[in-house]
């Protein structure tokens, strides 16, 4: 094994998932490359303003507001990027476990198109609309109650009827 070879790749990959496997280490690859970046851009920056560096100017508030938007979209990008790469180790896990293309909700096969398409996905393309819809419900509900059970919304009419 070499010394960038992780030892999951050293496992024996079952046949009929060794496209998909592939395709989430290049994929894996790209993305830690770009978190890699994106992550020392990020400290650089913050290094940057934490060193209260402005370059011999005094800085304009939009100015800050500007770099704080900058570091908060990057540190997003970073976040977003962790959790691709969580995503996408997962799937590489359930590869060897023989749970790779099994959808979590259901226990149904995930068709190939999706898995081509979303090869770290967790959901058939049936229960992944479900789960968003669900979640959009959710949101639209917001507000302090948004996460009360149904037990509980009883409760705070009751007490409003009277």
């Amino acid at each position: 094994m070499s010394s960038t070879e992780s030892p999951i790749e050293t496992r024996k990959v079952p046949k009929k998932h060794q496209a998909f496997h592939k395709l989430l280490i290049e994929l894996r690859d790209h993305v830690k490359t770009g978190l890699s970046m994106h992550t020392e851009e990020t400290l650089k920056r913050s290094s940057k303003d934490d060193a209260g560096d402005l370059s011999g100017y005094s800085q304009h508030m939009a100015d800050a507001g500007t770099d704080t938007f900058d570091r908060d979209f990057a540190l997003s990008m970073v976040s977003s990027e962790q959790d691709a790469l969580t995503e996408i180790e997962a799937a590489i896990e359930r590869i060897f476990s023989g749970k790779y293309g099994i959808c979590e909700m259901t226990g149904q096969p995930i068709d190939s198109e999706r898995l081509m398409a979303v090869p770290f996905t967790r959901y058939s393309v049936e229960t992944q609309k479900q789960l968003e819809k669900n979640q959009t419900r959710s949101v639209q509900r917001g507000g302090v109650f948004a996460e009360a059970s149904s037990e509980d919304a009883i409760t705070f009419s009751d007490g409003d009827s009277e």
